[in-house]
């Protein structure tokens, strides 16, 4: 797609935002929006949508790559995922709305951050350039969850679809269970790999170049700032958005992997990580909110590929909607285990 496209992104903050001027029923317009209107949309755009989008012409796929505008609507996210959250510190601060509306705003307000801004982070933090790894840390830093840079880059995506991976979830484990595991599950795994990278250095984890010491103390200051400036009567409202953001990043993780599972060799190696390791979905509103998130295998199979490159795997098992509608199905597990268990590829659970 168009890098145009990806400018539906901004629809999500934006109305976000809007809730927030305006408050009453318009303070869950980005909840129906996220829950209602793109799951119909990628019902209706996905069956009508016919033609595939792939091009495997060297040429296109170069000109996409050289073309910084796909990365700027990347770069743009930081400052908005800044300015909505003070935002809503500011409006929070000077409203008497009741607490429906004010529920409103908490969960529009997530959806933005951790749907659009983690997304955008989980883009970034895979980048070559360290400016852009750090801009994508930085949106971390916002949710509170910045080991994901470590853990996901070089955990998640060594273990993908084992057990030993704490965001790839086994068949029959429901999304709460797994959301129970998989970030204290993770923060443990962060932890463990950067003892190991220090140790190749002849660091200890107590070195001041242990990442995770850095983070949390970046953290902290960030934390710091959000009382200094809304007052710590803000903070448990700031604590909610942030754990629910990183909350629905997790329920992410079990829709992408969920009983899907890589086979061990004689040699006692996992094999390589292919299209039946991760769900996939091809719908185009979905895809252009997401950047292309749900084209997962390609992003697993060749994790450097920018997003607007990435490639439909049609041999990967496929989601029957797109993310924002898997999300709500993950759910409700006893109707998500029976409209997904029964598309689990053999012999891969």
């Amino acid at each position: 797609m168009k890098p145009w496209h990806y400018l539906a992104s901004f629809l999500v903050p934006g109305t976000a935002a809007l809730g927030l001027a305006l408050g009453g029923p318009w303070a869950w317009l980005t909840v129906a929006g996220v829950f209602i209107a793109i799951p119909a949309l990628d019902a209706w755009v996905g069956i009508r949508e016919n033609r595939e989008e792939n091009s495997s012409e060297e040429t296109t796929i170069q000109a996409a790559r050289a073309n910084r505008l796909y990365s700027w609507i990347l770069y743009a996210h930081l400052p908005v995922q800044i300015l909505l959250i003070f935002y809503l510190g500011t409006t929070w601060n000077h409203s008497q709305a009741h607490p429906m509306v004010r529920l409103g705003w908490i969960l529009s307000v997530m959806l933005s951050t951790g749907g659009i801004g983690i997304t955008v982070a989980h883009e970034l933090i895979h980048r070559r350039t360290l400016a852009e790894r750090w801009i994508g840390r930085w949106i971390l830093m916002s949710v509170l969850y910045m080991h994901f840079a470590i853990e996901h880059v070089r955990g998640h995506h060594a273990l993908v679809a084992t057990d030993q991976d704490p965001a790839s979830a086994p068949q029959g484990m429901s999304v709460y269970r797994f959301m129970l595991g998989t970030v204290p599950g993770q923060w443990r795994s962060a932890w463990r790999l950067e003892e190991k990278r220090l140790a190749k250095h002849g660091l200890s984890l107590w070195s001041f170049q242990n990442e995770m010491l850095a983070f949390v103390m970046i953290q902290a200051a960030w934390i710091a700032l959000i009382v200094y400036l809304f007052g710590i009567a803000f903070l448990p409202v700031y604590l909610t958005v942030a754990i629910l953001s990183f909350l629905l990043l997790e329920i992410v993780n079990y829709i992408e992997h969920y009983g899907l599972r890589r086979e061990k060799g004689t040699n006692g190696r996992w094999e390589s990580v292919g299209e039946s390791h991760s769900w996939n979905s091809n719908h185009r509103i979905s895809r252009m909110l997401l950047f292309e998130l749900s084209r997962h295998s390609d992003h697993h199979m060749s994790a450097e590929k920018p997003y607007q490159v990435l490639l439909n795997e049609p041999a990967s098992p496929q989601m029957p909607n797109g993310y924002p509608g898997m999300v709500l199905l993950a759910l409700v597990p006893p109707l998500w285990f029976s409209i997904m268990d029964r598309r689990l590829p053999a012999g891969r659970v």
